[in-house]
């Protein structure tokens, strides 16, 4: 047929740019609205289909129809209804094939290949249905190369290559996914727009068509309605999509939030907040599981029970902040001598148990604590007079449940620290022989006390210079119905490791001021009677106020009461201390500082205490043998020191001539000693008191009593 013979054809540049555009942002939604069906519940999936399909095909329809009003031909064009809502269903049947094979979790060749021919199918017959819908009084001659071209490029790029870019772009993340989607978007719009066009090209249309005029909806009316519409839906799309997508991002990001908040609150459940070590919970699990491997291969392990040792002067003395810091580094030095696999794990305040595999037998224990010892030293170099006591157990030779293993290794602690502490012990079966011995003396002691069986003796003090009485140290005894007299070095540490030593020293303070109480209503010239505190009582705010009312109920004025505390207790415990002695001094009751030279750095803190005598202790005073040698030079300056603060000295533990003729000669105040008199009962003290009135010769002249 002659060129002639056809309308010329011509485009409108600005409707053919509006149409490519058009269906890159179908193309760009249609890749969208395929994250979103993937991406909905399946509560929502069957909603996006129907969405998806309907906007999806609507805009693919819409891109065509305005390349068709993009065509100028000599003639007034117009389309017929039916035919045109006939070609807008065909899009939108191809769009809901699309979206619905982009709902499969994974893409086979054979449904790949058969959708592909679906959606190539109806997008063709969407647009050679729509150029039908152009009613003309001769058909349109159509050349056979490019309609197979045209099926072609709806085939391999309209549909094929679509449906696999939906699937690919799914394993992108997220920022490359929108680069590679805007991409592959310009890629299917120009395949919707190529195929378009490549079907027009195979369109002629007859001169004869020149004057017709049939019915149908004007071109140009439809060209500004499909335009309008089309980008309005494909823009209202694209916005709910983005939209749904921000709320699928916060959701989640709140899931994930959550999901790291439940991890975090696991993680805490079972480790120390302090240190990040295991906790008791996590702890106990890791045994489990260490027993039980531990039975099915035949094999043994070790735990090992670290107790700080001075950490509670610490606390005292620097506060707890510095306390946690100590407590952290030594949790990180600890950690880095474990091997992988054994667990460190905090189970009180300054209290650790390492579990330690492949740790068979005591020298690879002792090999083990060594290592944790040193890392302890290190941790803590900068905290002088810390140290660590370590103990350990093995299993299952020394414990066949967790509870028994753990008992084990905290007595070889126990024992560590009555060794000197700073050092390491293995478990010995004798120590459960020794800490059942411990227990039951707690045990009777809670009794005696209730029986009335924990009694005071008095030993006598004298003045150097006239070796007149002067006072009298209460030290208490246990009369023990079947061991007899039991004196305190037996009883008292374990009264103060049960708890038990506050009611044993309330009812020393109780009996000492009831005797008082006695002796003055006996017309006795009572001297002041000294009361030991230990260390947990001198840092007890509320023991002034206890004190005041025992002198208050047995009449008792605190002029005959003093209290003696060890120099390494008020050092310790330097702060609250301080405080307690200031309110003794209001209350006029003397305070002596015990076992003076035995503790660290006193003479710094000496005229910070409030104290009105010194005790020197018995180790320098038994190691007097002359005038000139270094002992006596240290108690001459102890002496000299004390009485330029204007304190008293006392000298304990003084046993021979010797020792008292170098007292006198050193000028100290006072001296006790089984020189004079060990302690002695209550009616014995009265004898001394009787006498008070001439001197007592060290020759025997005043009477002992054992």
């Amino acid at each position: 047929m002659e060129a002639a013979a056809y309308l010329t054809k011509s485009y409108d540049p600005a409707l053919v740019t509006l149409s490519v555009g058009v269906a890159m942002l179908a193309g760009y939604a249609a890749l969208d609205l395929t994250d979103r069906v993937h991406a909905a519940s399946r509560r929502q999936t069957g909603i996006w289909l129907a969405a998806g399909a309907l906007i999806l095909g609507s805009g693919i329809w819409s891109m065509h129809f305005i390349g068709m009003l993009a065509l100028e031909l000599p003639m007034t064009m117009r389309y017929a209804i039916g035919p045109t809502a006939l070609s807008w269903l065909m899009a939108v049947v191809a769009s809901a094939a699309a979206l619905g094979l982009s709902c499969r979790a994974a893409l086979e060749r054979w449904t790949w290949l058969a959708g592909s021919l679906l959606m190539a199918v109806a997008i063709a017959g969407m647009h050679y249905t729509g150029m039908h819908a152009m009613p003309m009084a001769a058909e349109i001659v159509y050349q056979p190369a490019w309609v197979a071209f045209s099926l072609l490029v709806a085939f391999l790029l309209g549909s094929a290559a679509a449906l696999g870019l939906s699937f690919a772009l799914r394993d992108w993340q997220r920022r490359l996914r929108i680069v590679k989607k805007l991409g592959a978007a310009a890629l299917m719009g120009g395949a919707i727009a190529g195929m378009h066009y490549a079907g027009m090209a195979a369109a002629h249309f007859p001169a004869t068509m020149t004057d017709y005029s049939g019915g149908g909806v004007d071109a140009h009316w439809l060209a500004v309605l499909i335009s309008s519409l089309s980008l309005v839906l494909l823009g209202s799309t694209l916005l709910a999509a983005a939209q749904d997508r921000r709320l699928e991002y916060r959701t989640a990001n709140l899931v994930a939030s959550l999901r790291d908040a439940n991890d975090q609150l696991h993680y805490s459940s079972y480790h120390d907040e302090l240190t990040d070590l295991a906790n008791r919970r996590l702890l106990d699990e890791r045994l489990e599981a260490a027993m039980e491997r531990a039975e099915r291969a035949g094999t043994e392990f070790t735990v090992f029970y670290i107790d700080l040792d001075g950490f509670k002067a610490l606390n005292d003395q620097l506060g707890h902040r510095a306390g946690d810091e100590v407590l952290a580094r030594v949790a990180q030095g600890m950690r880095g001598t474990m091997r992988e696999g054994d667990t460190v794990a905090r189970i009180g305040g300054d209290e650790f148990l390492i579990v330690a595999d492949a740790v068979p037998d005591d020298e690879q224990g002792r090999s083990l604590a060594s290592r944790v010892l040193a890392a302890i030293r290190q941790s803590t170099h900068e905290a002088p007079g810390l140290s660590a006591s370590i103990g350990w157990a093995r299993y299952p030779a020394h414990g066949q449940t967790a509870e028994a293993l753990v008992a084990a290794a905290d007595l070889a602690m126990y024992h560590a620290k009555k060794n000197g502490k700073n050092g390491a012990v293995g478990y010995r079966p004798d120590m459960a022989a020794a800490a059942e011995a411990e227990f039951g003396l707690q045990r009777e002691l809670a009794d005696a006390l209730a029986r009335q069986d924990i009694v005071v003796y008095y030993q006598p003090k004298f003045t150097a210079a006239s070796r007149a009485l002067s006072g009298a140290e209460a030290l208490v005894r246990w009369r023990h119905p079947q061991q007899g007299l039991i004196p305190p070095d037996r009883f008292i540490p374990a009264a103060e490791r049960s708890g038990q030593i506050e009611a044993l020293e309330i009812h020393v303070l109780d009996t000492v001021c009831a005797q008082i109480r006695r002796w003055l209503d006996a017309g006795f010239d009572v001297p002041r009677i000294s009361v030991n505190l230990s260390a947990g009582r001198v840092s007890d705010s509320g023991l002034p106020a206890r004190v005041q009312q025992c002198l208050d109920s047995h009449g008792v004025p605190s002029r005959y009461l003093m209290f003696e505390i060890t120099e390494t207790v008020a050092i310790q415990g330097m702060l609250k201390a301080v405080d307690t002695l200031k309110q003794f001094a209001r209350m006029g009751v003397d305070v002596a500082l015990d076992d003076f030279g035995t503790g660290h750095s006193s003479l710094s803190y000496l005229e910070k205490l409030p104290i009105q005598q010194l005790k020197i202790d018995r180790s320098f005073i038994g190691a007097l043998t002359d005038g000139t040698s270094q002992q006596s030079a240290i108690v001459r300056s102890i002496v000299a020191l004390a009485h330029s603060l204007d304190l008293a000295v006392v000298a304990e533990g003084v046993e021979t001539e010797d020792q008292l003729r170098y007292i006198v000669e050193l000028e100290c105040d006072e001296m006790q000693g089984f020189l004079f008199s060990q302690a002695v009962p209550a009616d014995a003290f009265a004898d001394f008191m009787r006498d008070a009135s001439r001197a007592v010769a060290p020759s025997g002249a005043a009477p002992r009593y054992g």
